[in-house]
Order: structure tokens, then C-alpha cells, then sequence
């Protein structure tokens, strides 16, 4: 694959991405999922651990936002992006882990928020929630 000069990556164009980007949730305590690479977002404060929603609480939009608007979270998705604007220049079937402890709030938060900002810059991005095929 040809590489394209840095410029071209910062530009506010879209690029052509030609490979393919599958995310893929998941919990540690399930074990690593079979990615070429993978990101612990654990660092991120847990919704699971807020009384509003606890363990089992189900996705919405308040706990996203309550995951997103961390700083840390923040500064996560835009540096992760670039990186994979490069990754897919080298590679062009990417399987990329976004795991958390049990892979039901945190992972699948910002792996769909990590979906959106790749498909503003041009990547086609597949999202698979690992845990959710064990059920």
C-alpha cells in the first residue's frame, strides 16, 4: 500500500481509507478476542459503579455522556484516531479490541463513539460486541 505524506492526513478533507476497520467489545475477564490490536479503556470512570445505573444497568444516552465527557476518555478518541488513520495505511483488514473489565458499559461506549469520529474521517468502521454473541 502507498503511504501518503503526513499533511494528507491532517487535512480536513476526507480521505480514502481502502481497508476495512472491524471494533470489537469485549471483558477482560472473558479473555482477549482475536484482534491485531487492542485498547484498555478501564482507565475511564465506571457507569456500572454509579448508583444510577449499576451493574447490569442498561446503555443510555445519560451514561454515555457520563463515559464521554471524561477528559480522559476524550483525550483517548483523539489520539486513537490518527493512530488508526495510519494503521489502516499499513494494514488493510483491521481488528481492533476495545475492552474494559466486563465489556458492557464502558468498551461499547466509546467503541461506538470510536466508530463515529472514524467514519467522519473517511473509515469505514464495523462495531461487533463480543459479549453480547456469548449470551
Amino acid at each position: 500500500m502507498k503511504s501518503r505524506p503526513t499533511s494528507e492526513l491532517n487535512s480536513q478533507s476526507t480521505p480514502t481509507h481502502p481497508g476495512r476497520v472491524t471494533l470489537v467489545t469485549y471483558g477482560f475477564k472473558y479473555g482477549p478476542p482475536p484482534t491485531n490490536y487492542s485498547f484498555d479503556v478501564s482507565f475511564i470512570k465506571n457507569p456500572a459503579r454509579d448508583s444510577r445505573w449499576g451493574l447490569f444497568g442498561s446503555l443510555d444516552e445519560e451514561m454515555a455522556q457520563f463515559v464521554l465527557v471524561q477528559p480522559k476518555a476524550e483525550a483517548f478518541l483523539k489520539a486513537v484516531v490518527p493512530l488508526i488513520e495510519v494503521l489502516c495505511q499499513c494494514d488493510d483488514d483491521l481488528r481492533i479490541g476495545i475492552g474494559c473489565n466486563a465489556g458492557r458499559h464502558r468498551s461499547r461506549i466509546v467503541a461506538a463513539e470510536l466508530q463515529s469520529r472514524l467514519r467522519r474521517v473517511g473509515i469505514d468502521a464495523g462495531l461487533v460486541h463480543r459479549e453480547e454473541q456469548l449470551k
